[in-house]
Order: structure tokens, then C-alpha cells, then sequence
């Protein structure tokens, strides 16, 4: 037996109450007649006391009356181990392409049916499958959820602790960015794929890239190669400190992945975005330096606040040790774990203000170190409207697959989490009920004792 609040044990010092009062019993005394009492002195009054408990089944009572209180304010529950069912097993798959994986995987389908294995759709509501459905030939369209967001949910479904089976494929695009915890055993059978390589159009910043599209990555190829205009970046940076070379090689990761030039601080002219890396308030030549509509990204000065967090890019959770005190309004780009702005963005003078109240410092954080630094500085540098998950976007054609280090790290996050599953029983109704048959049995022995008078 477990308790959820264990500090309410302390309520069974209570118990020493009706220890008291049953040691405390004072006696009445006799009277006794006699003929004289001439030769009687006067003497001291005393009462008569006895240490000694006369009635053991009520104090028995009361004392565990008490306990069983005590125990419901702790909220006792009992914790079962339930292990892994075949019985109660599932098999899903998405009932779209389920004629095709019937068709392929028949043997193994057929043996989990006979071994009481039930069939149920891939989809939000996991609805039952029969073999009918694999008759069925209209055309039907494929689920649009992530694998990730179907597994999770699945929790909810899946009797605990059971197997299933799941016939889908391995796309990296149908998997969010954190593995799923499981409460079932996870059995992964991938699909047969026909088609392994496909292409689309992407356009972004006004250019038009073909993607190509393998099971081990996707690659961009731009179409139309014009005379665009570089974009020029000023960087000023505070002296001894190396922020701006992390930044520069991200810069230069987007000039090689967007073939754009980039020219960064520029002899002359006005220069596009301006990065000043520095507590320093911004000087008045460098703002007057970027152009109008152009950007500016600064260092915020003020409280610094040293504490362990993460910043949340895009669904990434990457690690905050300190960070600038923020209280402006501004729209929030990037927050830490409790919500605290860390980028913020607001329109002033005709600029694009980007406030940043942490460093690019692996001392700050471990954004320099994260591949997803190069991803969260694109739309800074290059601000197009609706464009912002370029090379990064879902396309039903990209076939990129998990890979095989990405499927043993899946396989072991399911084996964490399924080796035991329990189940918590809460135990107060049945505590209840026996303090009210315990209260009820007390009053009525209670009422029953006769009163021990000694008359005189």
C-alpha cells in the first residue's frame, strides 16, 4: 500500500488521546457507616486515581478509528504491476493502405488474430478494423496526423501494458520533433515503399528551388539563377569576446544553403541587418547605417538571472544557464522553459528590432552548438511573409526515412517504458466505510456500559 500525501501520517500522534483518557480513569470513593467519629482527626482530601485501562476493546476502537482518519488524509492507493497481454494486443494500421498491408503481411496478421489480437485504424479515434475493410477499394485518403501525435494518443486506448503492432512506414516527415512515451510494447513492421526518390517546386525569397527527395535526405537546387542583390550585414561586436564568429559561420551556412550572396560589413553603402553583439547601448551611426525596412538585431543589457532552462525553438529544446530580465511588451520570438522572452521583435523607425536578452555564447547557451541555430536565424536574415520553413517544410513527397540510429534510440525510449506498466486503486472509499462501521460499533458499546457506582 502506497499513500499519495504521506505527510498526513502525522496525524496519528492523534492516537495518544484516547490512551490518556483511558489511563486517566479517577474512581469514586466508598462511604462507609461507623458509630462515632469522636476519635476521627481531621485528615487531608484525596481522590482516587487508577493507571490501569479497564476497557481494551473500546480504546482498541478508538485508537484505530483515528488511524483509519489519519490514512484517508494521506489518500492511500494500492499500485498493481500489470504485464504485457497478447491477448489484449492491437494491430494498427491505417485503414487507407490497409488492403495493401493485409495483402503483404497476411501470414503475420492471421497469427496475431488467432492469438485474440484486435485490428484498429491508424487515425484520431482508433476505430476497429475487420478483414471486410480489406475488400474495400473506393479510394480513400491517408491520415494527415504525425506518427507522434497517433502513438501518444494511443495511451489512451491501448490497454495497458498490451502489444501492438503497428504496420506503417519509417518517413522521417510523419514523426514530430520529441519521441513518444509509451504505455503499450511497440512493435514497428515498416512498409514496403515503392517509390524511394521524388521532387517538388519550393520558392522562397522570390527564387524557385527544385527539392529532391531520397530516403537519406533532401536536397534543394535553385532554378532561377538571377543577379539578386546581395545582402549586406554589419557586425559589431564587444572586444575579447568570440560571438560574432559563431554567428558569421551560421551566416555563411544560409548564404551555401540559400545561394545567396552575402556580404558582411561592407565597405561602404547601407547595409541590410544589422547585428550589434554587445551590452552597450546601440550607437547612433551604427542604427543610422541599416537601411529603411532592414533590421536590427542587439544585445539587451540589465539583470542578469543565472538558472537552468532551455530555450524552445521551434519545438527544440536547447539549454539556457543565464539570460537578460525582460519587461518589454514586444512580440516574443523565442521564450525559455517558464515562458521569459529570450528574442522579441517589434517595429521602430522603420526598422525590424530584434531584441536579445542572452548571448551567443556557449557560456549563455548551446544554441552555437545546436544545428538548429542556422534555422532560427534564416527568417531574421532573409524576411520573407509565409516562408519561414523553408528546407524545413512538410511535403507528402519528402521520403526521407529515420535513420538507423533514430530508429535503435526509438526502440529504446519503448523498451524504457514498457518493461513494467502499473496501475494506481485508490483505497479511501474502502477506508471509509470501515471508520463509519468502526464509529457506529464504539457509540454503541459506548451507550451500553454501565456506570460502576458504589452505593453507600
Amino acid at each position: 500500500m502506497h499513500f499519495l500525501y504521506p505527510i498526513g501520517l502525522l496525524a496519528l500522534a492523534g492516537l495518544i488521546v484516547p490512551l490518556i483518557i483511558h489511563l486517566w480513569n479517577v474512581k469514586l470513593g466508598k462511604t462507609i457507616k461507623v458509630g462515632s467519629i469522636a476519635l476521627l482527626g481531621e485528615s487531608s482530601r484525596a481522590s482516587s486515581k487508577s493507571f490501569k485501562i479497564n476497557d481494551w476493546l473500546l480504546l482498541l476502537l478508538r485508537c484505530l478509528l483515528l488511524a483509519l482518519l489519519a490514512f484517508l488524509l494521506a489518500q492511500p492507493y494500492l499500485k498493481k504491476i500489470i504485464p504485457a497481454n497478447s491477448k489484449n494486443g492491437w494491430i494498427l494500421a491505417d485503414k487507407a493502405t490497409f488492403q495493401q498491408v493485409f495483402n503483404s503481411n497476411k501470414k503475420t496478421i492471421d497469427s496475431l488474430l488467432k492469438k485474440g489480437y484486435e485490428i484498429h485504424d491508424f487515425n484520431l479515434g482508433f476505430a476497429p478494423l475487420t478483414l471486410k475493410d480489406t475488400a474495400d477499394n473506393h479510394a480513400k485518403q491517408t491520415n494527415s496526423l504525425s506518427y507522434t501525435a497517433l502513438l501518444s494518443a494511443a495511451n489512451h486506448f491501448v490497454p495497458a501494458g498490451a502489444t501492438v503492432y503497428l504496420f506503417a512506414d519509417h518517413r522521417l516527415s510523419r514523426f514530430g520533433n520529441e519521441l513518444p512515451t509509451l504505455n503499450y510494447k511497440l512493435n514497428w513492421i515498416p512498409l514496403n515503399q515503392t517509390d524511394t526518390l521524388s521532387s517538388w517546386i519550393a520558392e522562397y525569397a522570390g527564387k524557385k528551388y527544385e527539392a529532391k527527395s531520397s530516403p537519406s535526405n533532401t536536397t534543394y537546387q535553385a532554378l532561377n539563377l538571377g543577379d539578386e542583390a546581395p545582402i549586406n550585414i554589419a557586425i559589431h561586436q564587444t572586444s575579447g569576446t568570440a560571438d560574432g564568429k559563431y554567428l558569421i559561420a551560421a551566416l555563411k551556412a544560409i548564404g551555401d544553403f540559400t545561394k545567396r550572396k552575402i556580404v558582411i560589413n561592407p565597405a561602404s553603402g547601407k547595409v541590410d541587418i544589422g547585428f550589434w553583439l554587445s551590452g552597450d547601448a546601440v550607437a547612433t551611426n551604427f542604427k543610422s547605417s541599416i537601411a529603411p525596412r532592414g533590421a536590427l538585431f542587439q544585445y539587451e543589457n540589465g539583470k542578469v538571472i543565472v538558472e537552468p532552462s532551455f530555450m524552445n525553438l521551434d519545438g527544440h529544446h536547447i539549454k539556457l544557464s543565464k539570460r537578460i530580465t525582460s519587461t518589454s511588451q514586444a512580440e516574443k520570438i523565442w521564450t525559455d522553459g517558464f515562458g521569459n522572452a529570450v528574442l522579441t521583435n517589434e517595429k521602430a523607425d522603420a526598422l525590424h528590432i530584434f531584441h536579445f536578452y542572452s548571448r551567443f555564447n556557449p557560456q549563455w547557451n548551446e544554441l552555437v552548438w545546436d544545428g538548429v541555430f542556422v534555422k532560427a536565424m534564416m527568417p531574421i536574415v532573409i524576411r520573407v511573409e509565409n516562408s519561414t520553413d523553408f528546407g524545413f517544410e512538410d511535403n507528402s513527397a519528402d521520403q526521407r526515412h529515420l535513420s538507423a540510429r533514430q530508429k535503435n534510440a526509438f526502440q529504446s525510449n519503448n523498451a524504457e517504458s514498457t518493461v513494467r506498466t502499473t496501475q494506481n486503486k485508490a483505497l479511501g472509499t474502502l477506508f471509509w466505510i470501515a471508520a463509519l462501521l468502526i464509529f457506529v460499533t464504539e457509540r454503541i458499546l459506548s451507550f451500553r456500559k454501565k456506570p460502576n457506582y458504589v452505593k453507600s
